[in-house]
């Protein structure tokens, strides 16, 4: 019978232990972070832009006041890196940092899943075409092209100022209110439709709208887009 009481009784104040964690009509803090990840995951559509308002002082913990704890995965390996909602493919995007250790001094975001809901600058976004981001720019840019797993990127420079140019930037070029350059990779989107090795130009670094490789627009698309920073730059 004494055991039975001192049983009766251990529950009893078990459960006025829990009770006492929390207030009146609260959530235990455990369900409470779940449901504020769960919030922010939810919202975190808003942030699905690149480069948006993201900075090379852009902080592993300011990415989890956005997305949510939960959502903000470190990793070591294939290299220091974080990866924001790793489970989810039409949000996921790898984040690597210039101070590789510490995960400090954001050196790049890129996304690279098809079907991504992450958007670059103007609404590019992986599958646009060659020519749609000749379109949406503009003008020509600059890109390199293509390596031997037929690969190419466009970086930093995008737009050239020509002698017979009006000196403009092309739309995805970097604006003042940016802290970061939006980046594009590049790839073939159905290797069937590669007639011939001239289709493509080889290692090289040329515009967007050079007449020897006219079927370019047709053939390549985007395979991942960016946004990075350098150590050189002074912005803000």
């Amino acid at each position: 019978m004494k055991s039975q009481f001192r049983t009766h009784r251990a529950l009893v104040l078990g459960a006025g232990v829990l009770l006492a964690a929390c207030k009146p009509g609260e959530e235990p803090a455990e369900a409470r972070n779940e449901a504020a990840d769960s919030e922010a995951a939810t919202a975190a559509d808003a942030f699905l832009v690149l480069p948006g308002d993201y900075a090379q002082g852009t902080t592993v913990a300011d990415l989890e006041a956005r997305f949510g704890k939960s959502n903000v995965r470190r990793e070591t390996a294939p290299e220091p890196r974080v990866v924001l909602f790793p489970d989810d493919p039409s949000r996921r995007a790898y984040v690597t940092f210039h101070e590789t250790e510490e995960f400090k001094e954001l050196a790049r975001i890129s996304v690279t899943d098809p079907g991504s809901r992450w958007r670059g600058k103007h609404g590019a976004h992986v599958g646009m075409t060659f020519a749609k981001l000749n379109e949406l720019n503009g003008k020509p840019f600059f890109y390199f092209g293509f390596d031997e797993r037929k690969r190419g990127v466009i970086r930093d420079g995008w737009s050239p100022a020509l002698d017979d140019d009006d000196g403009a930037l092309g739309a995805f070029d970097a604006s003042e209110d940016e802290r970061l350059y939006f980046e594009i990779d590049l790839g073939v989107g159905d290797p069937a439709g590669l007639k011939a090795a001239s289709d493509l130009p080889d290692g090289e670094y040329l515009l967007s709208n050079d007449p020897r490789f006219p079927r370019l627009g047709e053939l390549i698309v985007v395979t991942g887009i960016g946004a990075s920073s350098s150590l050189d730059d002074e912005w803000e």
